[in-house]
């Protein structure tokens, strides 16, 4: 089966993330949506819903980046579906501080993966691992203020739309080619919220 947009074959694909303002979730709404327009079924849902992997034939997932790790509960799913994640094309996303960095002492930090984050992804044996700028607020605390001055974190909106539509082409051309034409039949895309874009505070 292939879309009449693209000619792609209409593989299914789970967008699962974690975000506490809503700009991861708007990441990943974006790239599902992205997904659509090549041709590919796609349901967007945060981790809450503990949406089972193996419903789909490739997975996405994102989570924010606190304190060096992901959110708890996004560690929790991916623990409680780590056999279905090795068993699914995986492919996973962080937003967080660390594309952002610039300057002496910023710029040497920016490509270095937390160790925690390192572990989930040998964990759920990710094909891709790609790092995002978030949204960044100006914070409270004095303290927090001088080191994102230090590291040479500007404050506001940093995400790369072109970086994240690139990266989803990217895996739309790996299921194209990578994914075999048998399958199961391909979840609907789905309705309502996931479809919305809404406006994000931060990660």
């Amino acid at each position: 089966m292939t879309s009449g947009n693209s000619g792609r074959t209409e593989h299914t694909v789970l967008v699962t993330y974690a975000s506490v303002r809503g700009s991861t979730g708007e990441i990943a709404r974006f790239l599902g949506d992205r997904l659509r327009h090549k041709g590919l079924h796609v349901r967007v849902a945060p981790v809450s819903e503990n949406i089972d992997p193996l419903l789909f034939e490739a997975v996405i997932l994102g989570s924010a980046i606190h304190n060096g790790a992901f959110l708890p509960e996004f560690t929790a799913y991916t623990d409680r579906h780590g056999v279905a994640l090795r068993l699914r094309p995986a492919f996973l996303f962080s937003v967080g501080m660390g594309p952002a960095l610039r300057g002496p002492l910023g710029f040497p930090l920016r490509n270095l993966t937390p160790p925690a984050v390192a572990r989930v992804r040998q964990r759920m044996c990710a094909l891709r691992f790609q790092p995002f700028a978030g949204v960044f607020q100006r914070p409270d605390a004095i303290g927090t203020r001088v080191v994102m001055w230090l590291l040479g974190c500007r404050i506001g909106d940093l995400r790369d739309w072109a970086a994240i539509a690139a990266w989803a082409d990217g895996i739309a051309d790996w299921i194209d080619v990578e994914l075999p034409l048998a399958r199961p039949p391909a979840v609907p895309d789905p309705a309502g919220p996931n479809a919305v874009a809404t406006r994000d505070l931060g990660p």
